[in-house]
């Protein structure tokens, strides 16, 4: 039974964390104003809107914040927590379902930029990202963690060691915050 157990979860996990991703994605190129006709936009808004444009009307925009996204992501989280606890029979205070569901945001979130930090370091091997639509996304999806790490720590010799920092950064920051919170979260 517990081969079946773990099946499950992978399976769960697999297709919310997906779910969760694409609408902390939207979330994020709202945020930093991506272009609304470039490809992976493209994808996102049209994946997402069916059930975003309902939501919007009682939950609109807060500046650059799209609160209906990071809802629904939030909504799924919660979901695909008890979906998990149903599996593995595992029992939760509310307090705890609640941190359990920010940390699980929190860490996708933290792999989303680490992913796009890594295509687009490898990308810009191979093509300019202002000619590609793609790569522009990531561009503006990164910039802000990177150009000031690049203030501090200029390109020597024409390599830009900023992607290399955020990219610890980011994975201290799952070390260091997420994984305690996360400990937290199955102790409440």
């Amino acid at each position: 039974m517990p081969y079946i157990a773990n099946a499950a979860a992978f399976l769960i996990e697999t297709a919310f964390d997906f779910l969760i991703g694409v609408f902390l994605v939207r979330a994020m190129l709202i945020a930093v104003n991506a272009s609304f006709h470039d490809p992976i936009c493209q994808f996102v808004y049209k994946l997402t809107n069916p059930a975003i444009a309902p939501v919007r009307g009682f939950l609109p925009r807060m500046g650059k914040i799209e609160t209906a996204s990071l809802a629904a992501a939030f909504a799924l989280a919660l979901i695909e927590l008890a979906l998990l606890a149903a599996v593995a029979g595992a029992r939760h205070g509310t307090v705890g379902w609640l941190l359990a569901a920010i940390v699980t945001l929190a860490s996708i979130a933290v792999w989303i930029v680490f992913f796009a930090l890594l295509i687009r370091a490898l990308l810009s091997f191979f093509t300019d990202e202002r000619a590609h639509p793609n790569a522009r996304v990531l561009a503006q999806l990164t910039e802000p963690l990177v150009s000031p790490l690049r203030r501090l720590v200029p390109p020597l010799a024409g390599l830009d060691f900023s992607f290399w920092i955020a990219s610890i950064a980011l994975i201290l920051v799952r070390l260091l915050v997420i994984a305690p919170l996360a400990d937290l979260a199955a102790r409440l």
